[in-house]
């Protein structure tokens, strides 16, 4: 059997958006192509948003995968007895190419994503991932995004696989490769990397969607027999 291969990445190609805080690059994950809408502009969340919403049957409940990166370590000359990390980077995914996947950079915000916070509250929404309580609990601890339907994915995971408890504790990577028969990468060097500058370079970005690109998998396999 072919394996799915790495996340390759496109360079960002320019869209004649309006917006300034926008850039949008293609990663192929297996064989899909997976849109990442990255910004630090609500008015862009709010219009992915928008999209997804109109683009799904009125009223019909959503699955969206949820992540959220924080830094790991602290950065040079802080501790974070004094200033624990904030939640940085918020990443929703939907689907491969119809939607894509947006990569929000939350530390960069001017405005309330008023469309976005909706979104999030919506009981409708289940937005789903491994680890995804704490994921929930951190942005609304952070940044005041309450967080409506998170379904924690670990447990029907586990039922789907038939394990029982006791074993040994699988993360997103390794449910990824039992349940999907996915292959991904998960770089110490990405994972461990400033997630509060500015500019997000293009590994981080290919981490970011690939992670809400699979929990959004996951979810739809585990819960909706897809």
């Amino acid at each position: 059997m072919r394996r799915p291969r790495s996340p390759a990445t496109r360079m960002p190609r320019a869209i004649p958006s309006g917006h300034a805080h926008l850039s949008v690059s293609t990663f192929r994950f297996g064989s899909v192509e997976i849109a990442a809408i990255v910004t630090r502009d609500a008015a862009v969340a709010d219009a992915w948003v928008r999209g997804l919403r109109a683009s799904h049957p009125r009223g019909a409940p959503l699955l969206v995968g949820l992540d959220c990166k924080w830094n790991k370590q602290p950065g040079p000359g802080t501790t974070w007895a004094v200033a624990p990390p904030r939640a940085a980077v918020l990443q929703l995914c939907s689907g491969g190419a119809a939607a894509g996947c947006l990569v929000l950079q939350l530390l960069y915000l001017r405005r309330f994503p008023e469309a976005l916070v909706a979104f999030l509250r919506d009981p409708r929404v289940r937005l789903v991932g491994v680890g995804v309580a704490g994921a929930a609990e951190k942005l609304a601890a952070d940044h005041g995004f309450e967080c409506a339907a998170p379904v924690e994915l670990e447990g029907p995971c586990n039922d789907y696989l038939g394990l029982v408890g006791g074993g040994e504790k699988l993360g997103l990577k390794e449910y990824a490769k039992e349940v999907l028969d996915l292959n991904m990468e998960k770089p110490d060097s990405v994972a461990m990397s400033d997630w509060e500058k500015r500019d997000l370079d293009l590994p981080q970005i290919g981490y970011a969607c690939v992670d809400a690109y699979v929990s959004y998998r996951l979810g739809e396999r585990v819960l909706l027999g897809r």
